[in-house]
């Protein structure tokens, strides 16, 4: 048998390891020798190296960069994430050779215990007296990090540390890796994320530090919170409406979409690109022009840095793309798969496993994904499938009698993407998510042909209307604001993006800036408007509007020039028009921001963080501390590294404080929101899908949960919030601050009643 016939024969994770971890183990060996016997290498680096084991350190090498690339991380994070792998297998190793009675003995008296100083100090006291505590600084990691990645790229050729087009290092996948996720060689353990979905129900969050997964680990925690002042007052806090609603959104029983993950194995096996999945080939970069016109070359510079950021990425992308696929085959037979879940500091709800299909991915992450429990449709429950179906083309701005016209209308195409969703008309694929577009087509096949009788377990989503423009309206009760992100019944939806848009293009019509009118003729369009509008109310400032206004018109002009001239010139011209007409359009938003952040300058200068708690009771903790850029250099190839890694020093970084609270208690708040929709579903016996302001559920309970969305968010804003976090931060201020607390901007008259009847707040 031929060396290529043997090959062949392998398994695909025998192949890797033959690829990876095999010459990256006689790598790590060979720099031990180098060091044992006095030859010149980093000393940091090797503390850390010649204390484990040489293949044990090259799997973890491999592992954690595999997802660093696939998650786009950058170089210091990277490097800090593998040495502290290292670190607690050599500590974990340690105690296991010394006493694995008193290891399990301990680890199961102290998990029963809260996140408290004592106890960890108690667990350094556990590995002192085993003789297992190690101790390295930043600098020992962060060099060790670094050391171990370079003789993995070195050894494999699957990856190289790479500067960006911004200046910034990360590892990058090579054509080693290109070459080998075309031969299907993705399919094994190294592409298993650190957290997958469970088979069983998962443990039932009770306390801070208990829920989640059932194995124990270090560091598991309720709340993701880095503060450890935190987890020590929040240990006694009553908040069970806050447990109950992380363990109703995990106990939702969900299941692999079989019919879907086929056809989308079909196509990436067969190298199609349909449905945006990642391309396989690198786009040109364009030749630098024979030119001395310093504006030709400034656009050239930047047109080919972002085109050769976008080509590293791509391999990152089918890393990602393989990753998904893997952890889907994985799970395809399971008749139930379970994401346990955990808050960010606001109190966001997220899944722990996010390496492949869970609730809050992309769109195929998402569509490979359905309810593991079922129910007939119904008629009624068509209608929301024919909404649902309707939103994935980007239907959403129509009413939702024309919605399910246009399916009606569009049936045909349909029901041919359901029936022959590779060889036929393929019209699934023109969505604005296909894939999820294409599990909408396979269940109206299904209503189709049984009627209501059809068994559903598609999730059926309803989004909120720019969610933080919808909370701040609540807020301040703004009648203007309201009406533009649906608060109030309306007779068709309201489309705050396209609103902004026209204004704009207004201002643009009227102005004499060359730039500027490089939008005339109808540019601004509700997609160049969508992004700025969206994260403005998250203190999105106008330079970073003017990133995504340039990160639009490089979207838009794939399909053909959108501006005649440079895209930056526009973008930034486009940047200050934008940013006015979003502040005219929401003023009462503009003002509530504003409060927040005088508020959160009071509080720094009373040197005091910022704690509230949020409409479902759980204490949110905003401190920023001042930081500091500690500069490390690492040598790679023989040239000198300058890393710098950002430390927490003394005081409160004002600035971020004051930018920060406008967007964090918005988020606490949306999220205090999904908590309670989350109770009531859970009540109701209805299987939920939530991604913040998007909840999903089974087509025949939609029009349950549409009635429990409206009455929860009427309720929320029932009482004064902004008033009830002022009064919060008065009993925090020292008495000689309370003048200095500016007055809470005025309420206009929008009626919260409103709320309950109105036909589009989600849709």
């Amino acid at each position: 048998m031929s060396s290529a016939e043997q090959e062949g024969d392998l398994p695909p994770g025998r192949q890797l390891v033959r690829l990876a971890i095999e010459p990256t183990a006689e790598a790590f060996a060979d720099f031990k020798d180098r060091a044992l016997n006095g030859a010149a290498v980093s000393v940091d680096a090797a503390d850390i190296l010649c204390s484990i084991g040489d293949e044990e350190a090259a799997a973890l090498t491999a592992r954690v960069v595999m997802h660093a690339a696939a998650e786009g991380m950058m170089l210091t994070a990277t490097a800090l994430r593998v040495a502290d792998a290292m670190i607690d297998h050599i500590q974990l190793l340690s105690v296991r050779q010394r006493s694995v009675k008193a290891l399990k003995t301990h680890l199961l008296k102290q998990g029963r215990k809260s996140q408290t100083k004592r106890r960890r100090r108690n667990l350094r006291g556990f590995y002192e007296r085993m003789g297992a505590d190690r101790t390295f600084t930043m600098k020992q990691r962060l060099r060790a990090g670094v050391k171990a990645i370079e003789l993995f790229c070195d050894a494999t050729g699957l990856f190289v540390i790479d500067t960006t087009g911004f200046g910034k290092r990360r590892i990058r996948p090579t054509e080693a890796v290109h070459k080998w996720l075309e031969q299907q060689h993705a399919r094994c353990e190294l592409l298993s994320p650190i957290h997958l979905p469970m088979i069983v129900p998962p443990r039932r969050w009770v306390s801070p530090h208990r829920g989640g997964y059932i194995t124990k680990h270090p560091g598991n925690r309720l709340v993701k919170q880095a503060n450890r002042k935190y987890h020590e007052q929040i240990r006694d806090v009553e908040m069970p409406a806050v447990y109950d609603a992380v363990n109703a959104v995990q106990s939702t029983p969900w299941r692999i979409n079989t019919r879907l993950y086929e056809i989308v194995r079909s196509i990436w096996d067969g190298g199609g690109l349909l449905g945006g999945l990642p391309e396989r080939d690198p786009q040109p970069v364009p030749v630098r022009p024979v030119t001395d016109d310093e504006e030709v070359i400034g656009r050239w510079k930047r047109e080919a840095m972002n085109i050769y950021d976008a080509n590293n990425k791509q391999v990152a992308q089918r890393i990602s793309m393989s990753q998904r696929l893997w952890i889907a085959e994985k799970f395809r037979d399971e008749e139930e798969i379970f994401f346990p879940h955990a808050l960010d500091f606001r109190g966001r709800v997220y899944p722990i496993p996010v390496g492949g299909p869970n609730p809050q991915g992309d769109d195929l992450s998402k569509a490979l994904l359905e309810f593991a429990r079922g129910e007939p449709i119904t008629d009624q429950g068509a209608q929301w499938l024919a909404i649902h179906l309707a939103n994935q083309f980007g239907q959403d701005k129509l009413p939702f009698e024309e919605r399910v016209d246009w399916v009606f209308a569009n049936e045909a195409m349909i029901l041919d993407s359901a029936r022959d969703p590779l060889d036929g008309e393929r019209f699934w694929a023109t969505a604005d998510n296909p894939f999820l577009a294409l599990a909408a087509c396979f269940e109206w096949l299904g209503y189709f042909e049984n009627g209501g009788d059809w068994i559903t377990h598609l999730p059926i989503h309803l989004d909120g209307s720019n969610s933080g423009l919808q909370h701040f309206s609540a807020l301040l009760r703004d009648p203007v604001g309201g009406a533009a992100v649906n608060l109030v019944p309306q007779d068709r939806p309201a489309d705050i993006y396209s609103d902004v848009a026209r204004l704009a293009q207004a201002k643009v019509d009227a102005s004499d800036d060359e730039n500027v009118r490089l939008w005339l003729d109808g540019k601004v369009t509700r997609k160049v408007a969508k992004r700025p509008t969206m994260t403005f109310t998250y203190s999105a400032t106008r330079y970073g509007m003017l990133d995504q206004i340039y990160q639009t018109l490089r979207e838009i002009d794939r399909d053909g020039q959108h501006i005649d001239g440079d895209n930056y010139a526009a973008s930034f011209a486009m940047s200050h028009v934008l940013w006015d007409s979003i502040r005219e359009t929401v003023i009462a938003a503009s003002a509530a921001m504003d409060w927040l952040r005088q508020a959160a300058r009071v509080m720094t200068k009373a040197g005091k963080p910022i704690w509230w708690t949020t409409p479902a009771g759980l204490p949110v903790l905003q401190d920023y501390p001042n930081t500091r850029r500690d500069m490390i250099r690492v040598y790679h190839q023989n040239k000198e590294m300058r890393l710098i890694v950002h430390a927490d020093d003394k005081g409160i970084d004002g600035r971020r404080q004051a930018n920060a609270i406008a967007p964090n208690v918005i988020h606490s708040f949306d999220a205090a929101h999904l908590m309670d929709v989350a109770n009531r579903c859970h009540a109701q016996a209805i299987d939920l899908a939530v991604v913040h302001d998007s909840f999903g559920c089974l087509a025949s309970r939609a029009y349950e949960m549409r009635g429990i969305l409206r009455d929860s968010f009427a309720d929320q804003y029932s009482v004064d919030r902004l008033a009830e976090l002022r009064d919060e931060l008065l009993a925090q201020l020292p008495e000689e601050f309370h003048g200095q607390l500016p007055p809470l901007p005025p309420f206009g008259d929008l009626d919260i009643e409103a709320i309950r009847r109105s036909e589009y707040l989600f849709g």
